[in-house]
C-alpha cells in the first residue's frame, strides 16, 4: 500500500505548489470591488459575488470551525494514551507525532495571515488580513484529519463514509459562508481550501511513508 502514501505526498505537494501559484497570479488585475476600499488581484474572478456583512453566517461558520477542533482533541488524546501506555515517546504512533507538528505550523501560519501578512485584507475591513481564509484552512485540514484518525481507531464502512461525508459537508458550509458573510474574497476561500488539502494530505502522507506496515 506505500503507493497510496506516495499519492498522498504528491497531491500535498500538488495543492502546496497551487497554493503558492495562487499568491502570485493575486498580483495581477488588481482593482477595487469591495466596501473596504483596497484593492484586490482576480478582480474579474472575485467581483462574481457582491460583498456584504452577515454576521449570522460569520458566527455559524465560527462553530464549525471550533467544532473541527475535535480532530486535535483526539489526536492528543491517542498520543497521551499510548505515551502512557508504552511510557515510550518512540511508541506513540508516528502519524499522531506528525500531526501535532502540521497543528502547531497550522496556528503560526493561522497568526502570521491574519496578523503579518496581509496579501488581501477583508471585503468588508481593511484592518484585518483576508488571504488565505484561515477558517477554511484549518476546517479543511482538521474535518479530514477527524476522518483520517476515526478510520485509523475503527474499521467500519459507516465510520468512514460517515466522516467523510460530514468532513466534506463542513468545508463546503464554511467555505460558503466565509464568502457570503463578506469575510473573505472567493480566492482567499480557494487559497484556504488548497493549502488546507496540502496540510491533510503533506502530514499524514509523511507519516505513512515511514510507518512500518501493518501485518
Amino acid at each position: 500500500m506505500r503507493h497510496k502514501f506516495n499519492l498522498y505526498l504528491i497531491f500535498g505537494v500538488v495543492f502546496l505548489a497551487a497554493f503558492c501559484i495562487l499568491i502570485f497570479l493575486l498580483t495581477l488585475d488588481t482593482a477595487v470591488i469591495a466596501p473596504s476600499g483596497e484593492p484586490v488581484g482576480l478582480s474579474h474572478i472575485n467581483n462574481l459575488v457582491k460583498y456584504n456583512e452577515n454576521k449570522t453566517l460569520d458566527k455559524i461558520s465560527d462553530v464549525l470551525l471550533y467544532l473541527s477542533f475535535a480532530a486535535v482533541a483526539l489526536g492528543v488524546g491517542l498520543g497521551i494514551y499510548q505515551l502512557v501506555k508504552e511510557k515510550n515517546l518512540k511508541k506513540v504512533d508516528l502519524d499522531i507525532i506528525i500531526f501535532g507538528v502540521f497543528v502547531v505550523i497550522s496556528v503560526i501560519l493561522w497568526i502570521l495571515f491574519d496578523k503579518l501578512v496581509k496579501i488581501n485584507v477583508r471585503p468588508i475591513d481593511p484592518n484585518e488580513g483576508s488571504f488565505p481564509s484561515t477558517h477554511i484552512f484549518v476546517t479543511t485540514f482538521f474535518m479530514l484529519a477527524l476522518h483520517y484518525l476515526l478510520c485509523k481507531l475503527f474499521d467500519n464502512k459507516l465510520i468512514k463514509y460517515g466522516s467523510l461525508a460530514l468532513a466534506i459537508l463542513f468545508i463546503v458550509l464554511v467555505t460558503i459562508f466565509r464568502v457570503a458573510a463578506g469575510m473573505h474574497y472567493i480566492t482567499d476561500a480557494i487559497g484556504g481550501l488548497f493549502i488546507g488539502l496540502s496540510f491533510y494530505f503533506l502530514s499524514f502522507g509523511i507519516a505513512k511513508n515511514f510507518m512500518i506496515p501493518e501485518k
